[in-house]
This record gives C-alpha cells, structure tokens and sequence, in this order.
C-alpha cells in the first residue's frame, strides 16, 4: 500500500504544470487568471512580512510578485547573505503558507528605483565591462549570482512541488536602447538550466513596438507590457500582436501613480481612474 501511494504521489507532482495555452494561462490543464500585487521582500523587515502577505491574500490577490535585489545578496564578489531581511525563501515559504503564488523577477538588473538597478557595485571595478549585455565578463558574474540563488529557489518552482510560477527575464530591457539579443538568450539558457526547462518565463516591457522589439524574445519568453490608468484595449492588442496573436492579456506593473521628480509638482492619480482602469483590464 505505502508503495502504491508513493507511485501516485510521484505521479501527481509530475503532472503540476503552468504554461500558456492558446489565449488563457493553464495550472495543471486548467484555466488560471492570477491577481497579483507586488512586494518587494528587501524594502520591509521580516517581521511585517506575513501580516502583509495575509493582507494581500485577504485583499483578492491570489499570487505576487518581488524582484531580486542582487547587491543585497551578494555585497562582495562571492560573500553571499540570504539572511535577515535577505531570507528570500523565508518570504517564499510565508506567500505558500499564505496561499499565493509567486512571480519572480531576478533580473539580474531589476531597476526599482533600488541603487544601480541592483547591480553590486563591485561590478564598476571591472576594467571596460558592459554591463545588461552578452560581455563574457559580465555574463560570467551573472551566471556566478543566478547559480547561487537559483540553486535555492528550484525546490520553490511550481512543477517541483513549490508555488513559483513564472521568472522573468531581465527588466524592461527594451528602454535600454542596447537591443542584446543574444544576452537575452543566454539568460533564457541560464535560467531554464538551472531552475528547468518546464519553467514559464517572460518580460516585461512598454507597450510600444520598439520598447518590445529590443526588449522582447517571443521564441523564449512570453512577452508582456506594463502601463498606468486608461482604456487598457490598446495596450493589449500591442502586447497580443506582438505575441503573434495569441496569449493571455497581462499589465505585469499595473501604474496606480508615478513618481516625483525634484522641481515638479506631486503627481496624483484619482482612485476613480485606478479601480476604472482595473475593472476594465480585470473583464478582459
């Protein structure tokens, strides 16, 4: 008997999936629509971080979505901290316990309004390094980094048991004017090697056809947009189109305000717009 229960245990890990069928996201072959929020783990002391988790999950999200500060982890070439308000898995295991999924955003550069994108700053003592780009010397530091944390995070992905459902593959590249495709693939390489091939990954970017076009590789990662308040319908037949005409509708940083810059006014936007420009994104 305990022999046969193992079987099907087995056997039912092995069919968790998360993949993209036709328009739709599928879980295990059915039909998924994630509401996520993000919350970034390295801005809050742990000790907050369940009681804000819950009120995420109480507030209608099923999953979020946190970047990956990587000076945090890696403050000196090779001395890494995953402790204290660094605990990644820590903030995993507290969404799972939650019930939310999540989406990670490793980068490796995150921008976030973080110091240098979180690129450690020990990256600059590099002689002639090209940072965000297929540069051997950069992408050998990448790949140090992405072993690190990705050897930790494997367990957490969702075909092995854990509640990680997407990766995304750097961050809004495509405002970066460097259009480094083959970086992009070694990235895709990277982390499909490490965390596994069954692994959902995508990017993010404006919707606009250039934003997309440098920042995006449809054959590897699903391409998604970010924007503010407003009719979304525009938005997402970018995003559609340049996904060839299929996939799901997804605003992966849904801008409720913006920020301040020194010399300008306070930017505001009214809680009518928000929840307007939710409601509409949401019936779509």
């Amino acid at each position: 008997m305990l022999l046969i229960l193992a079987h099907f245990a087995s056997f039912a890990l092995c069919e968790r999936s998360f993949k993209i069928v036709g328009d739709e996201f599928q879980m295990d072959g059915q039909t998924f629509q994630y509401l996520s929020g993000s919350f970034h783990y390295f801005r809050q002391n742990p000790e907050y971080w369940e009681d804000n988790l819950k009120k995420m999950r109480y507030g209608g999200c099923n999953c979020v979505q946190t970047y990956v500060a990587w000076n945090l982890h890696e403050p000196k070439k090779g001395k890494y901290n995953f402790d204290g308000i660094a605990d990644i898995e820590r903030f995993i295991n507290l969404a799972e316990k939650i019930g939310l999924y999540v989406i990670l955003r490793p980068g490796p550069f995150i921008c976030g309004e973080w110091d240098l994108g979180g690129l450690p700053y020990w990256l600059m003592r590099e002689k002639d390094i090209d940072v965000r780009s297929s540069d051997p010397v950069y992408m050998s530091h990448v790949t140090d980094w992405f072993n690190e944390l990705f050897k930790r995070l494997k367990p957490h992905m969702y075909h092995n048991g854990g509640n990680i459902i997407m990766v995304q593959i750097e961050n809004e590249y495509g405002s970066y004017k460097k259009c480094d495709h083959l970086y992009l693939e070694q990235l895709c390489d990277l982390t499909e090697q490490l965390l596994g091939k069954e692994t959902l990954l995508f990017t993010t970017d404006g919707p606009n056809e250039g934003f997309l076009k440098c920042g995006s590789i449809i054959e590897r990662a699903y391409a998604t947009v970010d924007f503010g308040t407003g009719d979304p319908t525009h938005n997402f037949q970018v995003e559609r189109n340049f996904n060839k005409g299929s996939g799901p509708y997804v605003n992966s940083e849904f801008y409720t305000g913006w920020l301040d810059h020194w010399t300008e006014k306070h930017h505001t936007v009214s809680a009518d717009a928000v929840y307007t420009s939710l409601d509409k994104m949401l019936s779509m």
